[in-house]
């Protein structure tokens, strides 16, 4: 199989120590996990947006109990 030059060049940057088709092959070897913790890294950003987003709320509600203790 024929592989362009570029795309080998572009291999390389993201293999470490490694060349030409080597690094291609590494590339393809390493595309499942890399996906994986793609996977994972965008649940658990949502999570954290689920969690940012609760403690707005009680942050919300503890100023406005603040605030309704400074008016007594």
């Amino acid at each position: 199989m024929t592989i362009r030059p570029d795309l080998l060049k572009t291999a390389e940057l993201y293999a470490p120590g490694r060349t030409g088709h080597d690094a291609l092959e590494w590339i393809v070897e390493d595309y499942p996990r890399l996906v994986a913790e793609i996977r994972q890294i965008r649940r658990r950003l949502h999570q954290l947006d689920d969690e940012s987003q609760a403690f707005d709320e009680r942050l919300t509600a503890l100023q406005d109990a603040c605030r309704s203790m400074l008016d007594l």
